[in-house]
Formats: structure tokens, C-alpha cells, sequence
């Protein structure tokens, strides 16, 4: 009997301390991608042989991880979150609110796949990116990869949390706020965006042993990017002038700000940067004609004072991560 792909979860859950497997926190589904990844990387020996091929084949290193898309639900987004940034505090009592900033380094999750009856486990895993999309009113999707060290098979998927028929994220309620050249933003005709962390992740391999000894973070980099439906032309000359008066191309940046909001329920998912330099190319004109739309794609950075470039603020009534 062939396997079925529909049969597909994921578990994640954070480790006490690097190299100890966790148990199953949470559990959802997906809506693509892989919920375990493997790279064997390995070659032709570069050696000649009795004949004109090579004679064998060299296994350097075995790396582990997962990469897929989901929904955004309120109690195990929250671990991916944590997982993206690195530092979180959390606040309130029966409502908690869990603020996660950028941190020095990223927590190690244990993550676990299922794939019909197939069951997988990835140790050791930070995350390396994730996004979160939309369109119109459209459900929020995330998006996750991450790299881990030891594949492994345990022999039950059983979450403490199962999220896979829970609610999730979605722009409908919310709020969509954004400036250009202010840390303060202003409500706006926000359509569609995208913003991404990436933490440029890299493998330590040591001699000896053909999986990684452990996961290295670098600069962690936040991309955003947003559709927005403008009464006038200003955003677009403040982003190439410096004002929205201005007659030249300005030398240096302006710096705006953004802060939109999802809801589920009672519970929110505010994402918001407070030093963003913005870039927009000029519409494009169209025959059949429609309202132009500018597409603002944005860089976020520390800001001057200090701090973190995002920040995800999350309710919901997870006690702690």
C-alpha cells in the first residue's frame, strides 16, 4: 500500500539543554513542505580507477532539519517564534502575553515529524528562517526551516498541545499600520505583506563523526514587504527624496516604521519594527486601469537607542515557553 502524504504533522517541543531530546509540546498540521529534511552530502572520489569512472564514493556529513509552511495557531506558533528570535518575556494571568524580541542566541527545539505511519524526530534544531505571509483576508501562513544535528525514530507522536484542529491567525480584525519615514506609523491601505527573519545558520562538523556537533547562529537579517493601495504619490518620493516635498534623491536613508496585527478569537499576533529603510519601485501603468499599488520592501534594523529590529507581542494562555 502506497504512503499517504495527507497524513502529515509536525511536533516541536524545547530542550531542557543541548543534545537532550525533548518530549512532544505541540502539534499541528501543515500545508506543504517536509516536516523532516535530510542532506546526505557525498561524492565521486576523485581518484583514478581501471577504467574511466570513478571507483567509489566518499559520505562527508549528514545534515537534518525541517522546512515547511503552516497556519499561525495561538499556542504553538509561539514556540516557532520564540525560536526565530531568541528572547521572550512573558506577562498577565489568565491571558498571557508573551513579548519576543531578538536575542544573543536561539533556544534548541526538538522536532518531530509523521508521515503516514512514519515517525521522525530531529535533535538539536534552531531555527534558521521563518515568515509569515497574507493576502487580502486570507489565513496568516508561516513558514519554517530550521537545521538540527541527530535524526532520530521515536516510536509515538503524542503532543501535549494538538493544534490541528485549533483556529489560527488571520488578518480579518486586525490592524495594518506602516510610515515611511517615522518610528510612529499611521493606519494604511495595507492588501498583502510578508515579514521574514532569517539567522544565516551554519553547521560545526567536527573530524570524526558525519553529523553536526552543533548549529551556529549569525546576523540574524529582517525582510518586509507590503502592498499598500496610496491616495497620492508621497511614501514613494519621501523613500527616494527624504520628504514628501522633496526634489532630489537624497544620499542617505529614511527610516519609517510598521506594526500590523492578526487576530484569532480573543487572540492576537502583533508583528512590529520600529526602524525599517524602505525601498519602492515606481507603478507600473496599466491599459485596463484599477488602483496602482506600491510595493514597500523594507529592512529592518536596531534601533539607535538600542534594542531589537522586531518584535512578535503573541496572547493566549500558554503559560511559558
Amino acid at each position: 500500500m502506497a504512503i499517504q502524504s495527507a497524513i502529515s504533522l509536525v511536533g516541536s517541543a524545547k530542550q531542557s539543554a543541548k543534545g537532550t531530546l525533548g518530549t512532544i509540546t505541540y502539534g499541528h498540521g501543515v500545508t506543504g513542505g517536509q516536516v523532516m529534511t535530510v542532506d546526505v552530502q557525498q561524492s565521486l572520489e576523485d581518484r583514478t580507477s581501471g577504467n574511466r569512472v570513478s571507483p567509489a564514493i566518499n559520505r562527508t556529513a549528514v545534515m537534518c532539519g525541517a522546512d515547511f509552511t503552516t497556519r499561525v495557531h495561538a499556542a504553538s506558533a509561539g514556540l516557532w517564534l520564540y525560536g526565530a528570535l531568541g528572547s521572550i518575556a512573558t506577562t498577565g494571568t489568565t491571558t498571557k502575553t508573551h513579548t519576543i524580541t531578538a536575542g544573543s542566541d536561539l533556544p534548541y527545539l526538538s522536532v518531530f515529524g509523521k508521515l503516514d505511519s512514519n515517525l521522525y524526530s530531529v535533535r538539536d534544531l534552531k531555527v534558521g528562517d521563518l515568515g509569515l505571509s497574507w493576502s487580502g483576508n486570507d489565513p496568516v501562513e508561516m513558514s519554517v526551516s530550521g537545521m538540527g544535528t541527530v535524526v532520530g525514530y521515536p516510536s509515538t507522536f503524542s503532543p501535549s498541545t494538538d493544534d490541528t484542529y485549533a483556529a489560527y491567525m488571520r488578518p480579518a480584525g486586525g490592524t495594518f499600520t506602516l510610515d515611511v519615514d517615522s518610528a510612529t506609523p499611521a493606519s494604511a491601505n495595507i492588501t498583502a505583506g510578508e515579514v521574514t527573519v532569517a539567522n544565516n545558520l551554519s553547521e560545526i562538523m567536527l573530524s570524526g563523526t558525519i553529523t553536526p556537533d552543533d548549529i551556529m547562529v549569525g546576523r540574524t537579517e529582517v525582510e518586509c514587504s507590503f502592498d499598500i493601495i496610496p491616495a497620492n504619490m508621497d511614501d514613494w518620493r519621501t523613500i527616494l527624496t527624504g520628504t514628501s516635498s522633496g526634489s532630489s534623491a537624497s544620499a542617505t536613508p529614511v527610516y519609517g516604521s510598521f506594526s500590523v496585527q492578526y487576530t484569532d478569537g480573543t487572540y492576537t499576533l502583533t508583528v512590529a519594527a520600529s526602524r525599517v529603510a524602505f525601498t519602492c519601485d515606481f507603478p507600473s501603468a496599466e491599459p485596463g486601469g484599477g488602483p496602482v499599488t506600491l510595493t514597500l520592501a523594507g529592512l529592518c534594523v536596531q534601533p539607535a537607542a538600542g534594542g531589537t529590529p522586531l518584535t512578535y507581542t503573541l496572547t493566549n494562555t500558554v503559560a511559558s515557553y
